[in-house]
């Protein structure tokens, strides 16, 4: 935590030290959805539901396989878990999860080119430079599926596949989809030792639960305390191209404020 006294600001370290300063720059980032929280998706409890950090640790390890140690053969990816989502109060887009899933789809087929590979999304939000070109790659070169519809809820049958139910709602009806594996694009929520923070202090929060900036088009780097900016991915989701050049345009303001009086 930290301490604020006049301009002056005392932050208490992790192993026990104390600094002082002028101005203090929050970066804490994020923290992904907890996909538990959707029970009916059945992360946690059928094994072969996985998030897409999961999937991302197996192509670091090299080792994309089901907990049998076969290969998926169906693989369905759920985008929107944990945004968008009024059940769980994320009414906001997380803005990666889209892109996120289309390039993990590609990869997934790279690896077994003969997989038959699926999207589940509410709407297509592919926003940053070449993201639509991936998008049309993804369908015209490696035949990702793309199935508009909100999963409604996750099973297992006799031949232990998972089975979603899909209300495709470009074509008007339902659809049950037999799957090995089904990867859940957890979206992006305000870190907890953030959310520990504003409680203990007096930052404030915004509707959308992450740090309150000063003003949303012209002060995301401000905070409510005088002196106290913000950079990344703290006060809303933002991809790496964001984050950076929030975080530059903090360093900005904060070199503004210690020239200019601390006002």
């Amino acid at each position: 935590g930290f301490i604020h006294k006049g301009n002056e600001f005392t932050v208490s370290t992790g192993n026990g030290d104390t600094i002082n300063g002028d101005a203090l720059l929050l970066a804490t980032g994020f923290d992904l959805f907890k996909s538990e929280r959707k029970e009916e998706y059945g992360y946690g409890i059928y094994e072969n539901v996985i998030t897409s950090a999961d999937l991302e640790a197996m192509f670091r390890k090299k080792e994309v396989k089901l907990v049998s140690g076969k290969k998926p053969e169906r693989i369905g990816f759920l985008h929107c878990v944990g945004s968008r989502d009024e059940k769980v109060g994320n009414i906001y887009c997380s803005k990666l999860c889209c892109v996120t899933a289309v390039k993990q789809a590609i990869e997934v087929k790279k690896i077994f080119p003969a997989s038959k590979v699926f999207c589940f999304y509410m709407d297509m939000r592919m926003g940053g430079a070449l993201y639509e070109e991936l998008y049309k790659e993804a369908q015209e070169k490696y035949s990702v599926g793309f199935i508009r519809g909100k999963v409604s809820e996750v099973a297992v049958n006799i031949n232990n596949r998972l089975v979603a139910k899909v209300e495709d709602t470009l074509v008007g009806r339902p659809l049950k989809m037999e799957l090995d594996m089904l990867v859940l694009m957890a979206g992006m929520e305000m870190s907890e030792d953030a959310v520990r923070l504003a409680k203990e202090t007096n930052l404030q929060m915004g509707e959308n639960r992450f740090f309150k900036p000063a003003d949303h088009h012209f002060g995301t780097n401000m905070g409510n305390v005088n002196g106290v900016f913000y950079a990344g991915a703290c006060t809303a989701p933002l991809n790496i191209t964001e984050t950076i050049s929030h975080a530059r345009s903090a360093v900005t303001e904060i070199v503004n404020y210690l020239n200019t009086g601390r006002k």
